[in-house]
């Protein structure tokens, strides 16, 4: 008679101790299954951004705007018009989207854009330097590209 209790005891057994002692286990999700907080931009849930260098270039706001020879109308049709936005220059009859930029200091960038214009598309790198004021925009050559640097306004 032993033989035929010890059977139906085991289970029984196994089962209260599976309940008494390892409630504190079972409450611990696998680390495997351990959710990461994500934040809307992507980033870690920790309160930090994309880490440097991952995120989309973009032009500093001191830059933004509408620039055009000092000595120009800011009309449209002004060949030497630019407007400039955090991820594009906008030049006579082309357009830059950019694709890289090195900030020297607050007045002083180098942009590297992909120009489409007229059918074609090129790059083409342009550094530009604002004046302590803010009102002037100078743009000058890079590397092997050779003009005479003209001074531009800001257009209201």
């Amino acid at each position: 008679m032993k033989r035929s209790l010890l059977p139906a005891t085991v289970p029984l057994v196994m089962l209260l101790a599976a309940c008494s002692g390892a409630s504190d286990n079972a409450a611990a999700p696998e680390p495997a299954e351990t959710m990461m907080p994500v934040e809307p931009d992507g980033g870690v849930g920790d309160g930090a951004g994309p880490p440097e260098g991952l995120g989309t270039p973009a032009i500093p706001a001191p830059f933004y705007g509408v620039w055009d020879y000092v000595d120009g109308s800011c009309a449209p049709e002004s060949d030497l018009r630019i407007e400039i936005r955090p991820e594009s220059i906008g030049f006579y009859e082309s357009l830059g989207e950019l694709t890289a930029i090195d900030i020297a200091s607050p007045d002083d960038i180098t942009v590297t854009l992909a120009m489409e214009g007229e059918g074609e598309t090129w790059d083409m790198q342009r550094r530009f330097v604002l004046s302590d004021d803010g009102a002037t925009l100078t743009p000058q050559p890079v590397g092997e590209e050779s003009f005479e640097p003209m001074p531009l306004k800001k257009c209201e």
